[in-house]
């Protein structure tokens, strides 16, 4: 007999309700939940693979050890073998403790993939982990996509997770850059899967919306105007942006005029960029710059926002900082319609801290951020020898050689790692460089709440989903998993006998009685919703009240909280950071003065790529066979113009050919690119050798990270760029790019 469970899918930031039909022992069906306070029924069709998932016979259960065949080195010739638990945990501690000890607390570092960010278990964990483990080499993904956007809310306002949200619910005039919310359903930006009619909304209560982006994409049609700009550019457009509107009288601070800083400094800076250059540069005529800025600085209600096409890119944090500097100079900061800030049900800022250059990486002098270093910098402190050096890692919920830029010189790098443990659920293109692979239990088979995307909601709410199914045992949950490799890495690593039996009681003491739920009951309690020390507060938010509506609670709109929950020391806003101001010179070397036709003139690399995103395909939901079946996502889009120029037809096979390395892949030919621009998904490129993952080595496609440059990254972050890459692209033939890997393959060497 078939029941319903309602949860939250965690897959991205959109958060969208689902109702999940099952037998309480499979799933059925997965849909969209109706009555969910957030989504109301609506869910893209990445939420339908999680069933796949949940009954993938690939998807590890048990840990994965590796034996050797040669002890000095890794092969993909080495075997295999599910060992125990406690075997796991033993192993695992005694080698980062042995390594530790011998070469120092850098020698071990930890990585967290993006996943990390939608659970909750592995949130509560990462703060132990950095502690414990006591390494400056610490990366994440953060460092591939969003830390544009923290760099500048820490600079600016305080806090890196102090972050601003668009109102897109009562906006009147919605101006994206570098982003696709009909795909991505909002990113950075939590609206539950109905951005696109959040768009046609605007425009029924009279407002507009005006799309900047290099290709005409899916998110278009529900828009007035889309505008191509040349990969790279935003930021100019940006200070023609402000530049327009000091120009023409219209720059406000409004209410919050007494808590901003820098103001002074920004006409003249936005002044010494030409407008005609740079029309000239992004491809944008000078009259609709002009014409959007008077429109936007106009507009009873206003919202300059963008995502990952303006932050994978070399000038992403000049364009965060720009697009925030053109809402506050037009009054559109922390107002109804503008960029607010949401009320979480948890204060979850309290549990993190932000910090920039307190030290730096030891080969190329890169400095941190929050407590983690560029990611780009990882292959380079592992192959470096010295003091320091990389030598052991903890890697949790990521697949970076295919995420990370330059996922060739990723792969060599992990092959050197003298040790590496890996919490994941399969042997993937990444794991398998590890020497122990310690699975947690599925999203089905643990508790679910929203810790860190609810500081991203376009209204107040919180839900909690709680287990489906109960995992088959032995079975542990991530948090479970780094809470006890930490014990054991903690006393095996002590020296003196009154420590190793310190951190035993500790570490007993956490296992009995720190859960995830526990700790979610009190944050929740002493959160801005609910009982704290009172314990006669009427309609407090609890633990037991969200078990109780399965659906979710609506907690309010969006509402001021400026200058009050400033987290600068000064309580204001600063408009313009010195660190930032610093930057410009770079754009201005780049494209004012001969810089970028100067690398056009000398350089075989003709036309621009950019990524793209498809609403089948998160990388790890390749494992889905209902998501990646059909029509294979995994080709070039190039415009007739450039594909004719070439001799391509749509039949063709091409290769594609960066600074780094080349690619083959079948094209799509398509005036919804930009002339100059190719575009393809990243993420892809399940072609390598020593994987368990049948159903994504079915479809491999290739990885567009293999182009890109780990040297080139944008200075002021430390972020990837992964748009804009110079490339050339050649016909080779007709067919089919890749044909797929299998996990049985053996080769040579890991890294052809």
């Amino acid at each position: 007999m078939s029941q319903l469970h309602y949860r939250t899918c965690h897959l991205c930031e959109t958060m969208c309700g689902i109702e999940v039909e099952h037998d309480g022992e499979q799933i059925l069906a997965i849909r969209g939940d109706k009555d969910d306070v957030l989504s109301q029924g609506n869910i893209c069709p990445k939420a339908t693979g999680l069933q796949d998932i949940h009954r993938d016979p690939d998807r590890l259960r048990k840990p994965l050890k590796r034996v050797r065949k040669s002890p000095a080195s890794k092969s993909p010739d080495d075997e295999w073998v599910e060992v125990e638990w406690e075997d796991a945990f033993d192993y695992a501690a005694q080698q980062l403790a042995s390594i530790q000890r011998e070469f120092g607390m850098d020698a071990i570092g930890s990585y967290c993939g993006r996943s990390t960010a939608h659970n909750i278990g592995l949130l509560l964990s990462v703060d132990a982990l950095r502690r414990i483990v006591g390494s400056k080499n610490v990366y994440t993904g953060s460092t591939v996509d969003q830390m544009p956007h923290n760099f500048v809310w820490h600079h600016m306002l305080g806090h890196q997770f102090f972050g601003t949200v668009p109102d897109i619910n009562r906006t009147r005039y919605y101006l994206m850059l570098g982003t696709n919310p009909k795909i991505s359903n909002g990113a950075m930006m939590s609206t539950g899967a109905n951005t696109y009619k959040k768009l046609n909304e605007i425009r029924a209560r009279g407002g507009k919306t005006v799309l900047i982006d290099p290709r005409r994409n899916e998110s278009a049609p529900y828009m007035d105007e889309h505008h191509f700009i040349r990969p790279n550019t935003d930021a100019l457009f940006l200070l023609g942006i402000i530049q327009t509107i000091f120009a023409r009288g219209l720059a406000t601070p409004g209410r919050l005029g007494d808590h901003i800083t820098g103001w002074d400094e920004i006409e003249p800076m936005a002044a010494q960029f030409d407008i005609d250059r740079i029309s000239e540069v992004t491809g944008i005529a000078r009259a609709d710059i002009e014409r959007i800025a008077v429109e936007f600085a106009s507009a009873e209600s206003a919202v300059c926002y963008g995502r990952t096409g303006v932050s994978m890119v070399e000038f992403g944090g000049l364009c965060h900082w720009l697009m925030q500097v053109v809402n506050i100079i037009t009054g559109n900061m922390d107002e109804e319609g503008g960029m607010m800030f949401p009320l979480t049900a948890i204060d979850s800022l309290s549990l993190s801290h932000s910090s920039w250059d307190r030290y730096r990486s030891r080969v190329s002098g890169r400095p941190e951020f929050s407590g983690e270093l560029p990611l780009a910098v990882m292959p380079e402190e592992i192959r470096t020898p010295g003091e320091g050096q990389l030598r052991g890692l903890i890697a949790v919920a990521g697949n970076p050689v295919l995420s990370m830029a330059d996922g060739t010189r990723t792969e060599e790098a992990l092959q050197h790692l003298q040790f590496m443990v890996s919490v994941d659920y399969y042997l993937n293109e990444t794991t398998r460089f590890a020497d122990i692979i310690l699975p947690p239990v599925g999203p089905f088979e643990k508790g679910h709440y929203d810790l860190f995307y609810h500081l991203y909601d376009t209204i107040n709410w919180s839900k909690y989903s709680p287990p489906l199914f109960a995992p088959e045992e032995p079975a542990h949950t991530d948090f479970e998993i780094l809470t006890e490799i930490l014990k054991r890495l903690a006393i095996k690593r002590a020296r003196k006998p009154i420590r190793k039996w310190r951190y035993r009681r500790i570490g007993s003491l956490v296992s009995r009685h720190v859960t995830v739920d526990r700790v979610l009951a009190l944050g929740l309690r002493f959160g801005p919703y609910g009982k704290g020390l009172n314990p006669f507060k009427r309609d407090a938010l609890s633990l037991q009240k969200l078990k109780e509506n399965s659906h979710g609670l609506f907690l309010g709109d969006l509402e001021r909280c400026l200058p009050q929950r400033l987290f600068t020391s000064d309580k204001k806003i600063h408009l313009a950071p010195r660190v930032l101001l610093d930057d410009l010179p770079r754009l201005r070397a780049r494209y004012f003065d001969g810089g970028e036709e100067a690398l056009q003139a000398d350089s075989e690399f003709d036309l621009k790529i950019i990524s793209r995103l498809t609403n089948r395909t998160l990388g790890w939901m390749h494992h889905s066979h209902r998501l990646v079946k059909g029509k294979n996502p995994c080709q070039l889009m190039i415009h007739p113009e450039d594909a004719a120029a070439r001799s391509i037809e749509t039949d063709s096979l091409v290769r594609v050919t960066s600074r780094r390395s080349s690619i083959e892949l079948p094209v799509t030919i398509s005036a919804d690119i930009m002339p100059g621009v190719v575009c393809m998904p990243h993420l892809w490129g399940h072609n390598r050798p020593g994987t368990r993952q049948r159903v994504a080595n079915a479809t491999p496609g290739v990885s567009m990270n293999d182009l890109t440059d780990i040297s080139v990254i944008d200075e002021l972050t430390g972020n990837a760029v992964v748009h804009g890459v110079p490339v050339r692209v050649d016909a080779v033939g007709k067919g089919q790019a890749t044909e797929p890997a299998h996990a049985d393959e053996t080769v040579e060497e890991f890294v052809a």
